[in-house]
């Protein structure tokens, strides 16, 4: 990741002191000649030379797809064209990711993200939400450095808007929250997560002197602080970064542990990548099964896309079971959800009871942290937890 080592953290630095003067007297259409140096330049630190070129060969394909899609917008052939570009995007990553190991030439770094990007930017010319388009524009919204590697999942559209603005008010306002946005995201992940990382990586530090229940349920918590922490310290940097670069990304956190119950959790749970599954999986995929199954049941074409979903978001985080194992725990939960809101929460009008909210929440808290278990450990070691429990 960026951020991690001092030469990176000075090119940031420098590109960043660099561009205050730069925005402020060199036209806008020079300035983003500039950020594409600078992205090219800063994503080159992470990225060898042959998959950096890769990946700009396959958004230079995508982009001019997205054009021609756009010009014939909602028809069958952009439509045929539209499927048939995301097949080619998908098999490659997991072709990339689970099957071809690349011999170190081409990396997996950033893959994922740039895959969303892509996608993302095909059904916004498909849905004819994109009116403008620009080379450089796409290709700075693609190699984007501070949300890169992991996110948040920008959309062509927003990006463009602020990279258009002169360095007015508006993008100058940005600048201090920026700069406390970063100071945040560096206490979270570099001051205390080293603190926690020992425990909640590795349950035998507890287990051996508290006991196989109690060190396995502290170290879990203990998981939970680190995953958030980590994570959302690494977006409040990325985010902060892109504000003092006058680009207002998307918040990926929002308190997702303060949930009443799993599917508030996953609205606030990186939140960008939350909408990119319900927006161009689980919606579509419901959709699909109430037209050609008309006759199942509401739940039931919800339960299904739930499973399918989730199951699909533990595959992309790895190819390894305990991913699909954590994919199912939270689908099986979601379904849980909907009919506990459905038959008892509405029922009740329980919604606006603060003690029933705590319990939810703490209910809640309780259902994550035992699903990051299957995040974290491997099958094996599943198998050590449970025979050892």
């Amino acid at each position: 990741m960026f951020f991690q080592s001092t030469s990176e953290f000075i090119l940031v630095l420098t590109f960043i002191l660099l561009s205050f003067p730069i925005r402020k007297f060199i036209p806008n259409k020079y300035i983003k000649i500039w950020l594409l140096f600078a992205n090219v330049l800063l994503v080159n630190t992470v990225l060898n030379i042959e998959t950096l070129g890769l990946q700009l060969v396959l958004s230079l394909a995508v982009y001019f797809i997205g054009k021609w899609i756009h010009k014939k917008p909602e028809t069958k052939p952009a439509k045929h064209v539209l499927i048939i570009s995301i097949v080619v995007l998908v098999l490659w990553f997991a072709f990339r990711n689970y099957i071809w190991n690349g011999d170190g030439i081409i990396q997996r770094l950033g893959m994922s993200y740039i895959l969303f990007r892509h996608i993302q930017y095909l059904v916004d010319s498909y849905k004819n939400r994109i009116q403008l388009f620009n080379l450089v524009d796409f290709i700075n919204f693609i190699l984007f450095f501070p949300n890169f590697l992991a996110g948040p999942i920008d959309k062509y559209t927003n990006f463009k808007r602020w990279s258009d603005r002169s360095f007015h008010r508006s993008q100058q306002a940005l600048v201090l929250p920026g700069i406390g946005k970063i100071g945040i995201g560096i206490i979270k992940k570099y001051a205390i997560v080293p603190f926690i990382i020992t425990y909640a990586t590795d349950y035998h530090v507890l287990a051996e002197t508290m006991g196989m229940y109690l060190g396995l349920g502290l170290s879990l918590l203990a998981y939970s602080a680190y995953i958030y922490l980590d994570f959302s310290g690494y977006s409040d940097i990325a985010i902060g970064t892109g504000y003092v670069m006058g680009i207002r990304t998307p918040e990926n956190f929002r308190s997702p542990y303060l949930s009443t119950d799993l599917a508030a959790f996953w609205r606030r749970w990186h939140i960008t990548f939350s909408d990119f599954l319900r927006d161009l999986i689980f919606i579509p995929l419901v959709k699909f099964l109430a037209k050609k199954k008309s006759n199942w049941p509401r739940l039931l074409v919800s339960g299904i896309g739930y499973i399918i979903t989730f199951v699909l978001c533990g595959v992309w985080h790895g190819n390894t079971m305990n991913f699909i194992y954590w994919g199912l725990w939270h689908g099986v939960g979601l379904i849980g959800v909907k009919l506990w809101n459905v038959n008892v929460t509405s029922k009740y009008n329980l919604g606006n009871n603060t003690f029933y909210n705590l319990v939810m929440m703490l209910i809640t808290l309780i259902y994550v942290t035992i699903g990051w278990m299957f995040f974290h450990y491997s099958q094996d070691q599943l198998i050590e937890i449970f025979s050892s429990l």
